[in-house]
């Protein structure tokens, strides 16, 4: 089985990418299916898929892999870069959480690759009861930082409820927003604010921060 995974130099991870939307003459459906108001209409993929039309064609084959994936095939890819692998994400294009059988390809991915610590932003917490299944079945997972992927259409009442539930949050769309509707203070992104290329695989404060139980981080990505 084919694993596609690609190495984004300007973040300097590997990582994952699903298709945003239906790819209707191939029956590959969209990840995005939990995306909010905002989202629908600024997510830059859109703009890349009218400017780079084989990037359709590299979504067929990321979600035929991702439907058949394998955390024991996901460490067998990585196992044979050069470079030892610290950390990777999902996903840089689409959703990873977009139905409950993703909960499962996540959580045996993360658990069969251990040294591996693994960054999940997600809209999924959109869905109320999806929501609860990331919070029993993932969030316990050592080498797995889950943020909540949120934006200037994020209301205080859902804040609020991430608070509540312990949810880490990642944000974009409004570079004078640097709290939360809460209150919290949020950690400026050194890659998207200070344009630090591959920031991310050394930054400790913001995405791959290690946190204690009952702890939270939220992370401000500045706006391009």
């Amino acid at each position: 089985m084919s694993v596609e995974m690609r190495y984004c130099p300007d973040i300097a991870l590997w990582a994952f990418d699903r298709p945003i939307n239906d790819i209707i003459d191939a029956a590959i459906k969209g990840s995005c299916v939990w995306m909010s108001e905002y989202c629908k209409h600024t997510c830059y993929n859109l703009k890349l898929y009218k400017l780079y039309p084989a990037m359709r064609t590299k979504d067929i084959r990321n979600e035929r892999s991702w439907q058949a994936i394998t955390g024991a095939a996901v460490y067998a890819f990585l196992s044979r870069k050069r470079k030892v692998v610290k950390r990777a994400r999902f996903m840089t294009r689409g959703e990873a959480i977009s139905t409950y059988a993703d909960l499962t390809r996540v959580k045996d991915i993360c658990e069969s690759t251990p040294e591996v610590m693994w960054w999940l932003p997600t809209r999924a917490w959109r869905d109320p009861v999806l929501r609860a299944c990331i919070e029993a079945d993932l969030m316990h997972i050592p080498n797995l930082a889950i943020h909540a992927s949120t934006d200037p259409s994020t209301s205080v009442e859902e804040q609020a409820m991430l608070d509540a539930h312990g949810w880490s949050t990642m944000f974009y769309g409004d570079d004078s927003q640097l709290e939360t509707l809460t209150g919290h203070k949020r950690f400026k992104c050194p890659k998207t604010h200070g344009k630090v290329k591959g920031a991310c695989s050394v930054c400790v404060n913001g995405c791959f921060k290690r946190i204690t139980k009952g702890e939270t981080v939220h992370v401000h990505l500045s706006q391009h």
